[in-house]
């Protein structure tokens, strides 16, 4: 099933996603390592960085966190 986003949602997650790549590159936290501390794959730690919304928001917390 497909769902629809709404594009304002698209566009904040997006936005989110790439706050979160600026302050992991801010303090020199390698992909990897931040990945680990998280307890989440490299990939899926680049669908949070690109904002994708096929992410759990669960994990978006867990990398916030």
């Amino acid at each position: 099933m497909d769902v629809k986003i709404p594009i304002p949602a698209l566009r904040a997650l997006r936005k989110l996603g790439h706050d979160i790549r600026d302050a992991r590159r801010r303090r020199r936290i390698p992909v990897a390592l931040l990945a680990e501390r998280a307890s989440i794959s490299r990939m899926t730690l680049s669908k949070v960085e690109k904002g994708e919304p096929g992410v759990a928001a669960g994990t978006y917390a867990t990398v916030l966190f």
